[in-house]
């Protein structure tokens, strides 16, 4: 038996320096999309409990709304609010600005140390001028990055479809623009799917991941996915022919360290069963990205 031991331990210990610097501790937080679910929580202290329960680390804010007594809920589940997604609205006549600049700050000042509260833009006076209208944003964004350092708070828009920006790699121009410490730029999968497509996402991580701040995933197919619905974009963790997993160990490989989110938007079914799967399947991943597992989940 001493024997086997030993030959165990001559035989692991090359792997062993590079096991050591391998670390997976990045908060794994749920978006606040489960109205798809037939059985979705009917207010947040049942949500706070599904999410316990099941064992995640907290779930996402809405900066629109009461996001302070959510917040409170899942502190007393002993859960986080690692992210608090809100709109910023900048227009020619600042009249549409809903929530304003002053309400903004607000949600900054409020948020716990750490958050990342990531915009989603909205610009009818800019949607076709965005080399001006990214020099008006940046400015917005610079001020409020500015306010936020006071806090410990990040900031970094949110790349989202027909919306101003939609590619991630606009959401790293305007991060480049923004040049703050506390200002990154953030990565969803099924956006990133439906606009830029599958093709070169391994160079966009490799060249952008120094800038983000926040990723959001799920389980999707692969293929020509710009011509894809969100039943085939958006599915649970570990399901689909998309190598999710290869995108995460790419993600980490280039230090990523941030929280990651599941996206959960327009998902069907039992959300126990499914939030349950999706868990087990990103302790999956953090096992064999610890291990050197190489194998792809593509299908």
């Amino acid at each position: 038996m001493k024997i086997r031991f030993l030959i165990l331990l001559i035989l692991l210990l090359p792997a062993l320096p590079l096991l050591a610097k391998k670390k997976v501790n990045t908060v794994f937080y749920v978006q606040n999309t489960l109205n798809g679910f037939k059985n979705r929580p009917a207010n947040e202290q049942e949500m706070a409990k599904l999410l316990k329960s099941i064992g995640y680390d907290g779930l996402e804010g809405f900066g629109d709304q009461n996001f302070v007594g959510l917040r409170k809920t899942l502190e007393g589940q002993g859960l986080r609010m690692p992210v608090i997604y809100a709109p910023l609205n900048f227009e020619v006549d600042r009249k549409s600005e809903k929530p304003s600049l002053d309400e903004i700050k607000e949600i900054i000042k409020t948020a716990t140390k750490g958050t990342v509260v990531y915009f989603h833009l909205h610009s009818d006076s800019y949607k076709d001028d965005k080399e001006k209208g990214d020099q008006v944003v940046a400015a917005i964004l610079r001020d409020l990055s500015d306010f936020a350092t006071g806090f410990g708070v990040k900031l970094a828009v949110y790349p989202h479809i027909t919306l101003y920006c939609e590619t991630l790699e606009h959401s790293v121009k305007l991060a480049k623009m923004v040049d703050r410490k506390n200002y990154g730029a953030v990565l969803n999968l099924c956006h990133l799917l439906k606009v830029e497509g599958s093709s070169g996402i391994e160079d966009k991580i490799k060249r952008f991941t120094p800038w983000l701040v926040a990723v959001n995933i799920c389980g999707a197919d692969d293929g020509d996915t710009r011509q894809m619905g969100w039943e085939r974009l958006i599915q649970p963790l570990g399901e689909g022919s998309f190598d999710t997993y290869g995108l995460i160990k790419l993600l980490l490989d280039n230090g990523y360290k941030g929280p990651i989110g599941l996206q959960c938007y327009n998902l069907k079914g039992d959300a126990n069963e499914t939030l349950t799967k999706s868990l087990q399947t990103w302790k999956e991943y953090k096992e064999r990205y610890l291990t050197g597992d190489l194998r792809s989940t593509k299908k």
